[in-house]
């Protein structure tokens, strides 16, 4: 049986993400004129999973310390290039299994130029079985601009994170989805880890691309 996402991010883990992630990527504001939002876009498209990361843990796993839960980050390019809409799955056991779906913008900011990326949550009135990346409507999201994720956006590496304790304000009517609202993306080559919240506690998943967005 499937379930409703139940899990509860609280605001200390949030800063204990922005905390781990700060020792592999510094917030850096983007000065490259040669990276467009679309660029970035595409460099992200893809769908990823953490099948090998997974495998790995099982060897060494105890009940103390279990393996992560099997998670896949499928990012679809819209039909606006400065959109994606990103999914997040996670197979919690055999028999449960939680699913997130984020729009996210590529925006570069006015007043400095800099990149963000600017994630959206699907107003409750729609139905996201009419979601779709083809025919991607930004109206039908809201807005989580205090969880923006920002830091260093280049053609060989993309690492950015958002502030922990304005995102946990803002994210306070998400409920348990908030748990899969990506706190940082690291990408580089077919690598991308994404910060999640897992019974409570920061997850980093490391995930390898396996499809390729057209």
């Amino acid at each position: 049986m499937r379930s409703a996402i139940t899990l509860v991010a609280l605001p200390l883990v949030l800063a204990a993400i922005v905390v781990a992630f700060a020792d592999t990527a510094q917030c850096k504001e983007s000065t490259a004129a040669d990276v467009s939002t679309a660029s970035i876009g595409g460099l992200l498209a893809g769908q990823y999973d953490n099948a090998a990361q997974v495998a790995q843990a099982q060897t060494k796993s105890t009940e103390e310390n279990p393996a992560p839960p099997h998670v896949t980050v499928s990012i679809e390019p819209t039909q606006l290039a400065d959109w994606a809409l990103w999914r997040v799955h996670m197979d919690v056991d055999s028999d449960t299994a939680l699913d997130a779906d984020w729009a996210m913008h590529i925006e570069r900011r006015t007043f400095d130029k800099s990149l963000a990326l600017i994630p959206y949550t699907l107003r409750p009135s729609i139905d996201l079985k009419k979601v779709n990346a083809v025919s991607f409507d930004e109206s039908q999201w809201l807005s989580l601009e205090a969880c923006m994720l920002r830091g260093d956006f280049s053609k060989s590496h993309i690492a950015a994170h958002s502030e922990g304790e304005p995102c946990a304000a803002e994210g306070m009517g998400l409920g348990g989805k908030r748990a899969f609202l990506p706190a940082s993306v690291d990408r580089e080559g077919d690598s991308l880890r994404v910060y999640l919240i897992y019974r409570g506690t920061p997850l980093a998943v490391d995930a390898r691309r396996v499809v390729t967005a057209p």
